[in-house]
């Protein structure tokens, strides 16, 4: 049986529908994952008989239309394709797929294994084979799991949903350390990119993990890590394996909007000690930020670019909230009237703007202008005020930032 696969992009490995390749494979069947642009030439020239869509939020009606292509070329070819959608938007939104076969919600190797009659059990996540990147050439890199799931319940994230709709999968799976290393040997990528939520939560397996290998692998690597999981003995393990960059996440400077989105746990001085830490020992870090939380003031915005300032990351990565339906912080706004939207309006971008109700128009175009200049005022330790951030001011205000800089430099040690 030949089995088609099709993901929004191939930019980046997508690991979701690699390790469904491999399970086909095992199972005996044919497999070639595709990406969007490319899916109905794929499908003319091979013609296979089961297509499966991976599909996120603000995806549904360009692959419903692809559906539809399928099944016009269908009844011009006499034949019948099986048409499968999965992924985040079915899962947690499985109305609306009336032209699909078959729903999966969930994890997807068991699935595809009992569809194909393949007899496995892949309750062990030690048991799934290693995803399948012969789809992916050429890539410098690579991606690589260690564990799956999340301890924590952000209110912005898919995560409490996702547990509440399959309690019996135990919150976080982790892989045997043979196994990790096992698959990146055999991967052989030159730089090592860990998509765990949170990266080695458990230290005996960190230990483990940090001399096997520091040993047998040495490949640079990255990894996403908590601020207060950045203990002296946990960096220094990622220094000794090599990993040479890390994302921690502080989201918002403002203690009241931590307590909102459920991040009560993390505070500004982990955030800092953190970022100290991580760069005494060499390991660039990426602080990723949110702005326009609901009713976010410009305040508190400014307060999470001033602690970022404070924490001096190598780079900081910020978005714009957006309300992504069935998440927890979703509900609020719509309960509060922060947001009163149609759903379909959400695409898959989070830095563009707010769409929020609770924000004037004014305060939105604050927060975007933000967004935009927000990493660059971090590098050159740059506060605006915020009637600066306004597009008509935006080539000004890049200018004055980069004259500030060149200022410091020139008179250095100078309150200026």
């Amino acid at each position: 049986m030949k089995i088609l696969l099709v993901v929004k992009s191939k930019v980046m490995e997508n690991l979701g529908v690699m390790y469904l390749s491999s399970v086909i494979k095992k199972a005996g069947s044919q497999c070639k994952i595709v990406e969007f642009s490319d899916a109905m030439t794929c499908y003319k020239i091979w013609k296979p008989e089961v297509v499966g869509f991976s599909i996120m939020t603000g995806d549904k009606e360009r692959f419903r239309e692809l559906a539809d292509k399928i099944r016009d070329y269908d009844d011009y070819s006499d034949k019948k394709t099986v048409i499968i959608v999965g992924g985040a938007d079915p899962t947690f939104f499985p109305t609306g797929y009336e032209w699909a076969d078959h729903i999966v919600r969930g994890e997807a190797e068991q699935w595809f294994a009992d569809f194909l009659g393949y007899e496995v059990d892949y309750s062990d996540i030690n048991s799934i084979p290693h995803p399948d990147r012969s789809d992916f050439p050429g890539m410098k890199i690579r991606d690589f799991i260690s564990s799956r799931g999340c301890g924590s319940a952000c209110g912005y994230c898919y995560n409490s949903t996702w547990y509440k709709l399959f309690p019996d999968v135990q919150r976080i799976r982790v892989r045997k350390v043979d196994d990790v290393i096992k698959e990146i040997l055999h991967a052989q990528p030159e730089f090592v990119y860990y998509q765990d939520s949170c990266f080695g939560v458990n230290m005996n397996w960190m230990r483990e993990f940090s001399k096997k290998y520091g040993q047998e692998v040495r490949v640079p690597y990255h990894c996403h890590l908590r601020p207060e999981q950045c203990t002296e003995e946990r960096v220094l393990a990622l220094h000794d394996s090599n990993c040479v960059s890390v994302k921690i996440a502080l989201e918002t400077g403002s203690d009241r909007l931590r307590k909102l989105i459920n991040r009560g746990k993390t505070n500004n001085e982990d955030a800092y000690k953190a970022c100290r830490m991580l760069r005494k020992w060499d390991i660039a870090v990426i602080m990723q930020n949110i702005l326009g939380l609901p009713t976010a003031t410009m305040d508190e915005d400014l307060g999470t670019l001033e602690q970022n300032i404070r924490c001096r990351p190598s780079y900081s990565w910020v978005s714009i909230f957006q309300p992504y339906p069935k998440t927890e912080l979703a509900d609020k706004c719509e309960k509060n009237g922060w947001y009163q939207g149609d759903y379909s309006e959400i695409g898959d971008n989070f830095f563009d703007k707010s769409l929020l109700s609770c924000f004037t128009d004014e305060h939105k175009e604050h927060v975007e202008v933000l967004q935009k200049i927000f990493a660059l005022c971090v590098d050159k330790s740059y506060l605006p005020k915020e009637d600066e951030l306004t597009w008509e001011n935006f080539p000004k205000l890049v200018h004055k930032i980069m004259r500030v800089a060149g200022d410091k430099k020139m008179f250095p040690g100078i309150d200026l």
